[in-house]
């Protein structure tokens, strides 16, 4: 393998940008010392030249650092000079005196960053060359300084070009690809520090009617503003992206589930209440998934998809969290000191279509009142999910009622008994919360836990092998 495709493998390995790359490979000319420094002063790379002009083997500077290779003046110099890269300097220079073995030498010294996809610094570039016992020392310098200007221009020509290569033109939000870049490097700190990390997905609703009424102009101009809405509403770690159409991701380093759920309501909210020109509101639906360390990409993307499917079947102008997967989902694990949401499963399904579509909407109503809690909406706006809820709970205990005594179950006059026991006690801490004298938190525990977790997974499915091999049985609900 020649010089230039070490150097092209081990930009690709470490994922520099295509900047970085050119800019490391740019100065690679004959009798040119080239060294990548990572940032805590190591060598990572050097190419013969750099060990022949210190009198070093093949690869014998390699994880060697400043200190190891000169004395310690010409080493703190050199450190001075990794301390302005590591700044935001985009170029430094020494010249440096020196003795190898034995001999003296003087040689010029340029160092530039190396950057990676997402635009930080990976390592620090250094190029050397050795001016002793030349005539032409001014002009060698010259060059070197034209080298280090023509550097400056080539690293903000590139990071121009990558970034336009990496950006919706319309919204100015990162391409699909950009964005898929910078999820390898997220996934792979949660993999390493067990950072948190989650995603929204955004979609306009019913956003074909406004270019059909508005025009595909007007249509443009929202998707603009709706872009530019979420950037002013997001950190600056988060990054947005246009997936494609109405569509938008958000990415959310360092961050959980329920932080994220927060923070997709109050966007959700903001987007509700804005002004758009000509078209004047629209409202979005958003679906959110904390990656799970071991899961692909593709896996961790179709759980934030999944959940913004159901945020749109539900009703629109939602947020919708979403579930496990499959192979982590534990029965009844809700809320417990964390508020933790419900998680549906298909394990969890009786055979019958409405059932188990109540069940799956009762899983939806509590995290409903999860994320209105965690938000801390106003009492009448969290006071309305939770009659909501209650309404759902009530007419589910009727239709299931219908149906396992039209199933024959032995039990269904006890059962029945319990769904009045659980909707008594449920009414009479909705009052208290109305009242002030119970906690929306309390109130979540009981709906949430008792009510839809435990009765749903633990006494319901003393019925479920009477339902089995019979078609559903909606009509039974009709004939009550």
């Amino acid at each position: 393998m020649n010089e230039n495709q070490l150097i092209y493998s081990f930009a690709k390995k470490h994922m520099i940008s295509p900047s970085g790359l050119l800019s490391l490979m740019m100065p690679h000319t004959s009798g040119v010392g080239i060294g990548v420094k990572g940032l805590d002063g190591h060598y990572l790379l050097v190419n013969k030249a750099m060990n022949a002009m210190f009198g070093k083997s093949d690869g014998q500077i390699k994880n060697m650092t400043d200190t190891d290779i000169f004395p310690p003046e010409v080493a703190a110099k050199l450190q001075r000079s990794d301390r302005k890269i590591c700044d935001g300097a985009v170029a430094a220079s020494d010249e440096l005196d020196l003795s190898i073995n034995g001999a003296p030498m003087r040689c010029l010294s340029l160092k530039f960053p190396v950057m990676g996809n997402d635009g930080r610094i990976l390592f620090i570039g250094t190029v050397m060359l050795d001016i002793s016992g030349q005539e032409n020392v001014a002009e060698m310098r010259q060059t070197m300084d034209k080298l280090q200007l023509l550097n400056q221009q080539l690293q903000i020509t590139l990071v121009e070009l990558d970034r336009l290569a990496s950006t919706d033109k319309l919204t100015g939000a990162w391409n699909r690809r950009r964005l898929e870049e910078a999820v390898v490097n997220e996934m792979d700190r949660l993999r390493r520090y067990g950072h948190p990390l989650s995603m929204l997905i955004i979609d306009i609703d019913f956003f074909k009617k406004v270019n059909d009424d508005y025009g595909h102009v007007a249509g443009d101009q929202v998707l603009a503003l709706l872009a530019a809405i979420i950037r002013s509403s997001y950190r600056a770690t988060d990054a947005l992206t246009r997936w494609g159409g109405e569509e938008f991701v958000v990415l959310n380093p360092n961050t959980t589930l329920l932080t994220s759920a927060i923070l997709a309501e109050r966007l959700r909210e903001r987007i509700a209440g804005e002004d758009f020109p000509e078209v004047k509101n629209i409202t979005v639906s958003i679906g959110v998934a904390e990656c799970v360390n071991g899961e692909t990409w593709e896996q961790w993307f179709k759980r934030a998809d999944d959940a913004l499917y159901q945020a749109k079947v539900g009703g629109r102008d939602r947020v919708q969290l979403a579930p496990e997967r499959n192979d982590r989902a534990r029965g009844g694990e809700i809320a417990s000191a964390n508020f933790v949401q419900l998680s549906w499963h298909s394990a969890y399904e009786c055979g019958d279509s409405l059932i188990d579509a109540q069940h799956r909407n009762l899983f939806g109503d509590a995290n409903n009142l999860l994320t209105a809690m965690l938000s801390e909406r106003p009492a009448d706006e969290a006071g309305a999910v939770i009659e909501a809820l209650i309404h759902d709970v009530v007419q589910h205990f009727q239709d299931e009622e219908a149906i396992f005594a039209a199933a024959g179950f032995p039990g269904a006059e006890e059962h029945a008994a319990i769904h009045r026991q659980l909707v008594d006690r449920a009414v009479i801490l909705v009052a208290r919360f109305h009242a002030g004298t119970l906690t929306i938190g309390e109130l979540f525990q009981y709906l949430a836990h008792d009510v839809i977790a435990k009765h749903i997974l633990g006494s319901d499915r003393e019925y479920f092998p009477y339902l089995k091999g019979s078609e559903p049985t909606e009509s039974a609900v009709k004939d009550q």
